[in-house]
């Protein structure tokens, strides 16, 4: 073979070899989603418990879009609405609303519940009713998610201490066993992270939407109990609508512009 020949056979032969994948480690079966069979009961059932957990972590975006979905509908948004479009929303509502004579507060606890303290002063085709029926089912369902997102975190640190247990057995030494326990550890400590970040943001989204939807309706509704009037509102508004507990009837106010989404 001569020499040009020789060198065009070696350039083919190392242009073919740089355009093949880079080869390394590969994953094992349990940080690709499937659990391995075993001749160890003790060995199957953790592998299962881990690819479970993996699927209930994978379905909790989704859950925390669909614990939105009727107030997303309640503001007039789109399905694939984001939660920040749904808070926009929400704060652009309550306002309307407010103008009207209608002020808002959200409770969550020890139920959540969305009072609306209406003082008519003006006319709206806002329904106040039906957004708080919207509102008390999305936060339900979102603290929901975020209590199951706390659960599931729980147990993956529960399966993590079986991992340890496991792989100190003799069953753990055979086969592929320690490579899979090895991706177990891998992967529950990225389940652990996720649980965390959706439960946060479930909660996020909760405590968004109250201050999205805040328009004084709270100090009104504490005037009931202490006997107090509620406090003025900033830019000379009243207490959010209502008579104080045991007063006069409150002062007309004034449309408020003090709350910008």
């Amino acid at each position: 073979m001569s020499s040009r020949r020789a060198f065009a056979w070696a350039f083919v032969v190392a242009a073919s070899l740089s355009s093949l994948p880079a080869c390394g480690p590969s994953l094992s079966q349990i940080e690709q989603g499937k659990a391995i069979t075993t001749k160890e009961p003790a060995l199957d059932d953790f592998f299962k418990s881990v690819v479970a957990l993996r699927g209930e972590v994978d379905r909790a975006e989704g859950d925390r879009k669909a614990a939105r979905a009727d107030l997303v509908k309640a503001l007039g948004l789109a399905e694939t609405a984001e939660a920040g479009a749904a808070l926009e929303a929400a704060a652009k509502k309550a306002k309307t609303l407010d103008e009207a004579g209608t002020s808002l507060h959200l409770e969550l606890t020890p139920d959540a519940k969305l009072l609306v303290l209406a003082q008519k002063r003006g006319k709206t085709s806002e329904d106040p009713e039906a957004l708080a029926k919207a509102v008390e089912q999305s936060v339900k369902a979102s603290l929901d998610v975020a209590r199951r997102m706390g659960e599931l975190e729980q147990r993956a640190r529960f399966l993590d201490t079986k991992r340890t247990e496991l792989a100190a057995t003799p069953a753990a030494k055979s086969g592929d066993a320690t490579r899979e326990l090895e991706g177990a550890r891998i992967v529950l400590a990225e389940l652990r992270g996720r649980a965390t970040t959706e439960a946060g943001l479930a909660s996020s989204f909760v405590v968004g939407l109250a201050m999205a939807l805040e328009t004084g309706a709270a100090d009104t509704a504490l005037a009931k109990f202490t006997g107090k009037a509620a406090r003025p509102r900033p830019g000379g508004g009243g207490g959010g609508g209502g008579a104080p507990a045991g007063g006069s009837p409150a002062p007309k106010p004034k449309p408020s512009d003090d709350f910008e989404p």
